[in-house]
């Protein structure tokens, strides 16, 4: 006897609430393990407003524990241990400028850029008079970069400086709210709280996104986000874009001002961890590197290192793709390699 309008629906119903069940509690029990084995990604409180051009800075004397790893500042706000004035006699010392690439973001101090950049330098000219100056601050770009050699670093008179330059260095200057405690905003709805929460607090989300992601470059492998790889690209093809407008003139104003002084200067190209084989900011690197060569400005282009290498095993987690401490040291072999016949040239 054929079944009932009603018991059709019911049964629909049924499994409907069944699937929603299951789906529900696939994403509950999905988050606690992602939770479990990934650090939090909670970066707030590492940052203070300023009245200056840069807008933010790093708290000075910081003692804190940020995606699983310690963060302590010295009394100027830079994850290292307290800077001295001038250079002593015989001591090399080389500012390192950047975001949080240069930070160490998830990365130990031991293991971030500066750190293993000092211990290289000291290995290969078996010294130990060479200080390398851990000056990135996450979120940074050139203009506030810039801005930090200008107002702290010159007076300091470094032998010197490194830009460790990351691709989307020509975004405008903003304060990334995860850096900065901040109150929910009353007036958000409620489905906009819901759907912030969604897409930027639940891990799961961001896991079933970056897979999604990574399946599609399968087949098309310049899928980034849709479209935020060519967009950033054309930022720096468009002649009236900030790369040529502002980023550029910044670079050639920050060498000729260490020049001024007697300082050396160079720009080390440090990859996003993104595909190496078909590496999206390729058209940009090259942009750079021809700017850099044709004003005499001294480049490395650290993602040759890379090459050939699986992007993901570089990735602080898998939730998280800042470099992790390999690919810290990866950066800080290229630069070594780079500075080292140039130090040695310079009779240093």
């Amino acid at each position: 006897m054929p079944k009932s309008k009603q018991s059709i629906l019911k049964i629909v119903l049924v499994n409907l609430v069944i699937l929603g069940t299951t789906v529900l509690l696939l994403i509950v029990f999905g988050e606690i393990a992602i939770r479990s084995f990934i650090p939090s990604a909670d970066h707030s409180g590492m940052v203070r407003l300023t009245s200056t051009p840069i807008t933010y800075e790093m708290i000075p004397n910081l003692d804190i524990v940020r995606e699983g790893v310690q963060i302590n500042t010295n009394s100027d706000g830079f994850r290292d241990i307290e800077f001295t004035g001038e250079p002593k006699a015989g001591q090399f010392v080389i500012a390192l400028l950047g975001d949080s690439y240069v930070f160490g973001q998830g990365v130990p101090q031991s293991e971030t850029l500066p750190a293993i950049l000092q211990g290289l330098l000291n290995r290969y000219h078996k010294t130990g008079r060479f200080r390398v100056w851990n000056l990135g601050v996450s979120g940074y770009n050139t203009e506030q970069e810039a801005y930090q050699l200008e107002h702290f670093v010159l007076d300091k008179k470094p032998n010197w400086v490194v830009v460790g330059y990351n691709i989307n260095d020509i975004e405008p200057i903003g304060v990334d709210p995860g850096l900065i405690k901040t109150e929910e905003k009353s007036e958000q709805s409620m489905w906009g709280r819901l759907s912030r929460y969604i897409h930027n607090d639940l891990l799961i989300t961001q896991f079933v996104k970056q897979r999604i992601g990574n399946f599609i470059r399968l087949f098309n492998p310049n899928w980034y986000a849709s479209t935020y790889a060519q967009d950033t690209v054309n930022q720096y093809l468009a002649p009236d874009g900030p790369w040529h407008e502002k980023v550029s003139g910044l670079l050639k104003r920050m060498k000729s001002e260490c020049e001024s002084k007697g300082i050396g200067f160079t720009v080390a190209l440090l990859p996003a961890m993104l595909d190496f084989r078909n590496y999206p900011f390729q058209k940009a690197n090259n942009i750079i590197l021809d700017f850099c060569k044709k004003n005499q400005i001294d480049c490395i282009d650290t993602l040759s290192y890379f090459k050939n290498q699986n992007f993901m095993n570089f990735w602080v987690s898998s939730m998280d793709p800042h470099p992790n401490a390999k690919a810290q040291k990866i950066y800080a072999k290229a630069i070594a390699d780079h500075l080292k016949p140039k130090i040695s040239l310079a009779g240093n």
